[in-house]
């Protein structure tokens, strides 16, 4: 019953968000299709804005706007009830990707393994945070130094409806599933006055599969035995995760719970760019520009591009920076900054360490690339030889010649270069700006200029690549990872729009669109396989944990602020750290090598302090030592649950029942209250401090 009103009280907001994108001049079918993230948006922003200044009530507001802006959605959808027919197909794209992504997954919907722990952990430190920025539930004391802005947005539907937080997980993966689909449905309707291209971009951005689905199947695999994770990991070294493998996989990660936001962003700029930048709109903007950039900072630049590009060329005409089109083109400033202060707690309290950028020394193969995107790629580039070809004008011959010369083009800077996948994507992108921007005024146009975007999302990692800790061989890892996956978007919807524009007889385009659809569909298929396994299906992301475990997380949730917690440490994509992930109440040390990614390598002292600290509380065997190490950690709280018995002696355990009082006892699982002195907190915030400084 919770999980439904939680999805009840998402529609509420949605209708909040559908009267104001309503109320800024957009198509009712496009303004219900965002609706859901606007109104999203609508209820945190200031919520958050509360929270951020010291209100502790900020969930409530964030309820009460909420309520109000049901309320005047429901009067506006009455008022334009006119527009319901519309209004009904924009729903059932969302609900065919919502119900699509929760069979998808019903039968493993655990919370377990990967980076999912960590985005359950702060979904909860959100439902327990008082201000912010919140809480680190990794790090007692510490505040949180992650984007956490698109967990933000279910904080309050989430609070207010009671769902069960492992049930709430999979019904946002879900949820999220709807958003994309309807987001990239709308976005490809108006690219294209076509019925099927619409319906193509949103299976492309939510269900499409990668080419290497289909050369499992032709290698011998059968459609239950695809191994969906070697597809995320088609670049060696690398990450190469899809849309559908990441709502798959239920990976609540800021790559995927960004996605509306950005989407949400270029739906506004296009508006902007078609209708004229009028200041309502333009405030629009760059509020959702700034609540993507909070959730992603990886989504950012991408986004702020998408931007510029609608607003400059969103109507069909290009405008170069002089005269009068400037003024377009100054506007993405205003977008920028404006973003930037919509949400500065944010920006001023987050220092991520940054170890530059640099040339990358390996390079993607044409296979690898093909097995990846291959469908989009090639859909890419079956559009810049077509624009190529527009070149020549109306005659036959110069169209064909000028089309043969692009493709030469590409294959001979491939073979002089030695970097194929960098030159045939340079000359595709390049031919695709061209096109978006020849001629005076191009339907096709902001879809050109979208997809080589998506292009030059792809063509970065052949180039550069983000530094990070994570070794020479890995250097290119997080790099492809983000642009890949923006530049998949990009191009799912810009492709469908383009292919549908193509000249050609009717039987032809179904046949190439067939042909770049087929190859996709293997994953999907063996995904929707899968429940027919007889395994067991449900949303609970916790059933794996034992009756014990769960009876901790149960307890810690009802725990006031100022809990801590401290339980068994150990590496990091597995088990340890459950329980703080779980409940939101902050652990004395979770996963060690993220707070090391996160604050830098500054922290790593402290760290240690605790891991030794912890080590002393489980392993001493010593009721004395077990109290004093808890004072000294800031630990109210110590959990004895199945990986505490799997990690540490009987006997230490038995030493921390006698140093504290027992609050919690079911067989052998003890949770034991003790009274420290020295908080944990004032350290790491010196330690931050240094680091930022430096």
């Amino acid at each position: 019953m919770t999980g439904v009103l939680f999805y009840l009280a998402v529609l509420v907001a949605g209708l909040g968000g559908y009267a104001g994108l309503a109320r800024l001049g957009i198509r009712d079918r496009n303004a219900w299709a965002y609706g859901r993230v606007a109104g999203l948006v609508a209820i945190a922003l200031p919520a958050w804005w509360s929270g951020a200044v010291g209100f502790s009530g900020w969930r409530w507001l964030g309820g009460g706007l909420l309520i109000l802006g049901g309320a005047l959605g429901a009067i506006t959808l009455y008022r334009r009830r006119g527009a319901w027919r519309e209004i009904l197909v924009a729903e059932a794209v969302f609900l065919v990707g919502f119900a699509g992504v929760l069979l998808l997954r019903l039968d493993h919907p655990e919370i377990r393994g990967t980076e999912k722990p960590m985005d359950l952990g702060i979904l909860a430190t959100l439902l327990r945070a008082r201000s912010f920025p919140p809480p680190d539930m990794w790090l007692a004391g510490a505040s949180l130094p992650y984007y956490y802005w698109g967990a933000l947005l279910w904080t309050v539907p989430l609070a207010l409806s009671h769902v069960p937080l492992e049930i709430g997980y999979n019904l946002i993966v879900a949820l999220l599933g709807g958003l994309v689909a309807a987001a990239a449905w709308s976005l490809a309707s108006q690219l294209a006055n076509s019925r099927g291209a619409p319906w193509l971009a949103a299976f492309f951005a939510v269900f499409a599969g990668t080419p290497d689905g289909l050369r499992q199947i032709l290698a011998g695999r059968s459609m239950l035995g695809l191994d969906f994770w070697a597809s995320s990991r088609q670049v060696p070294n690398t990450i190469t995760e899809f849309p559908l493998f990441t709502f798959w996989l239920g990976d609540l990660h800021p790559h995927l719970i960004s996605l509306p936001l950005s989407l949400l962003t270029v739906l506004l700029a296009l508006h902007a760019g078609r209708k004229g930048p009028r200041v309502g709109v333009m405030v629009a903007v760059a509020a959702s520009f700034g609540v993507t950039w909070a959730a992603n900072p990886w989504a950012m630049p991408p986004t702020l591009a998408a931007v510029a590009l609608m607003l400059v060329a969103g109507d069909g005409r290009w405008r170069w920076p002089i005269g009068h089109d400037l003024v377009r083109w100054v506007l993405v400033l205003p977008v920028a900054i404006g973003g930037w202060l919509f949400t500065i707690p944010f920006q001023l309290a987050f220092h991520p360490p940054f170890h530059g950028i640099g040339l990358v020394h390996a390079w993607t193969s044409v296979p690898d690339l093909l097995l990846y995107g291959g469908s989009l790629i090639v859909g890419a580039w079956i559009i810049a030889v077509r624009v190529a070809a527009d070149l020549g004008g109306s005659r036959i011959e110069r169209r064909q010649a000028l089309g043969a010369a692009a493709i030469a083009l590409g294959v001979v800077l491939a073979a002089a270069t030695g970097k194929a996948v960098l030159a045939l994507l340079a000359v595709g992108m390049m031919i695709l700006v061209v096109g978006g921007m020849r001629g005076d005024v191009r339907e096709d146009r902001p879809a050109l200029l979208l997809a080589a975007l998506g292009v030059f999302m792809f063509l970065i990692p052949e180039i550069i690549y983000v530094r990070d800790p994570y070794g020479a061989q890995l250097h290119r890892m997080n790099t492809v990872f983000k642009s890949y996956f923006q530049g998949w978007i990009l191009l799912a919807i810009a492709l469908p729009a383009l292919l549908w524009q193509l000249k050609m007889v009717r039987w032809k385009k179904v046949v190439l669109v067939t042909a770049l659809v087929i190859p996709t569909l293997p994953h999907l298929a063996g995904m929707a396989s899968a429940p027919i396994l007889h395994r067991p299906l449900g949303l609970d992301g916790l059933r794996w944990m034992t009756p014990g475990d769960r009876d901790i997380v149960r307890f810690l949730r009802r725990q006031p602020a100022g809990a801590v917690v401290a339980e068994a440490v150990g590496h990091a994509y597995s088990d340890y750290a459950r329980l703080s992930a779980a409940s939101g109440v902050p652990a004395v040390l979770g996963w060690a090598n993220h707070e090391l990614v996160w604050r830098g390598p500054v922290i790593g002292p402290e760290l240690e302090r605790r891991r030794q600290l912890v080590q002393k509380i489980f392993g001493s065997g010593n009721s004395e030592t077990v109290a004093a190490a808890a004072r000294k950690a800031g630990a109210t709280l110590v959990a004895v649950g199945s990986m505490e018995h799997r990690t540490y002696t009987e006997a230490g355990l038995k030493a921390v029942e006698k140093a504290g009082r027992i609050v919690l006892r079911k067989g052998s699982t003890v949770v034991v209250a003790m009274d420290p002195q020295a908080p944990a907190g004032p350290v790491v915030q010196e330690q931050e401090r240094a680091q930022h400084d430096r």
